[in-house]
């Protein structure tokens, strides 16, 4: 059964966001971890940065991780929501 909601990892103010807002960016999340977003949740979910990346259209090796990530991330999710 799929899952809803991607896990965040290491961020105690956002645990996961919903699957549906990151489904637009699948291949983007196909490029830099050669999984899909599903099994990228049933392995854990991604870190902050990770999900900033997709979304971004950041390659892997372009990826830094930011003190604001967490912050960043929030305002995203709240951006689509």
């Amino acid at each position: 059964m799929p899952l809803e909601n991607m896990p965040v990892m290491k961020c105690p103010n956002i645990k996961s966001i919903p699957m549906h807002l990151l489904a637009p960016y699948e291949k983007q999340a196909l490029r830099n971890h050669s999984q899909s977003l599903q099994r990228l949740a049933e392995r854990g979910g991604m870190a902050a940065c990770e999900i900033l990346g997709i979304v971004r259209g950041l390659s892997w090796g372009e990826l830094k991780v930011r003190p604001d990530d967490e912050a960043e991330l929030i305002k995203w999710v709240a951006s689509k929501s």
